[in-house]
């Protein structure tokens, strides 16, 4: 590949967020970033075809005798990177399933914001289509959740999740290593993932939005349905940004501009969430914040 001749700087919001959250060496967020945004393959012609058609030759380069498949979040990122014909759209659920077996993914090779995912954990990016085939929802918002994850639908998502009511407990927990607030959509998604570990932590039930109101400080992830097929988590940096996604929605919902959020009333607080690490539980959930 060809080394860049210009300091790198982000082309797009997507790149922007990636930046933001490789400089908070926050993996899971900028994975989760990746699985909704749009990707830009690059390629060569084959036989004389249009270079963005289905005859497009893929580029590849070796690494360790593995092969690697170069793919970009913008079309800058990768014309200062790769010498291609042209590219074509993609997306990380296309490419997780329909790679060769044995390849690699190299996300915006020879940047700030490269990740290299080995051939063996490409099929991870997305969620597992016979996982969520298999899942059997406990309430109707866990099939929309599901039919959503199964989609890629993170507008969706982002929806039913703002209007959940959900299970919290009471403790916040480390997850591989990241102080973690779990929450869960149904009482069968709180045990699965807790009874199998031998913890029985109390809970309270809210609204999602009162959980936002009351986030705490520090670099708290918010992981939902953790250890289940439908699990997804977003960074503590995008939870606040629920409280204004919810008014957004019931803008869009009634048309009216939306209501200021409530103030707690002095002596009927909401139920507190979590406001403190548990340590020692790390390796009993490892890998469970999904």
């Amino acid at each position: 590949m060809d080394r860049p001749t210009a300091p790198w700087a982000p082309a797009n919001e997507v790149e922007r967020r990636l930046r933001d959250a490789a400089d908070a060496g926050d993996i899971p967020e900028l994975m989760g970033i990746l699985a909704g945004a749009p990707l830009y393959l690059p390629g060569f012609r084959d036989d004389g075809g249009p270079a963005d058609g289905v005859r497009q030759r893929l580029l590849t380069r070796d690494r360790d005798g593995v092969p690697y498949l170069p793919v970009f979040t913008s079309p800058e990122a990768l014309h200062r990177t790769v010498t291609a014909d042209g590219w074509r759209p993609t997306s990380l659920s296309e490419l997780a399933r329909t790679m060769p077996s044995g390849w690699g993914l190299a996300v915006n090779p020879v940047s700030p914001i490269g990740v290299l995912v080995a051939p063996e954990d490409v099929p991870t990016l997305v969620p597992d289509a016979a996982a969520l085939a298999a899942f059997v929802p406990a309430t109707e918002l866990e099939g929309l959740l599901r039919d959503a994850l199964a989609a890629l639908d993170g507008e969706v998502l982002l929806d039913l999740l703002v209007i959940a009511r959900v299970t919290v407990p009471t403790q916040a927990v480390d997850v591989d290593g990241l102080p973690t607030i779990p929450v869960f959509t149904s009482s069968e998604r709180y045990h699965d993932f807790f009874a199998g570990h031998g913890l029985d932590l109390a809970t309270v039930d809210l609204d999602l939005v009162a959980v936002v109101r009351q986030w705490p400080e520090g670099d708290f992830r918010l992981a939902v349905n953790p250890g289940s097929p439908i699990a997804f988590s977003l960074g503590g940096d995008r939870v606040r940004g629920l409280l204004t996604y919810a008014a957004e929605l019931a803008h869009r919902r009634t048309g009216n501009p939306p209501p200021a959020p409530p103030a707690t009333e002095t002596g009927a607080p909401e139920p507190p969430i979590p406001q403190q690490r548990v340590g020692g539980v790390a390796d009993l959930l490892r890998g469970g914040d999904g």
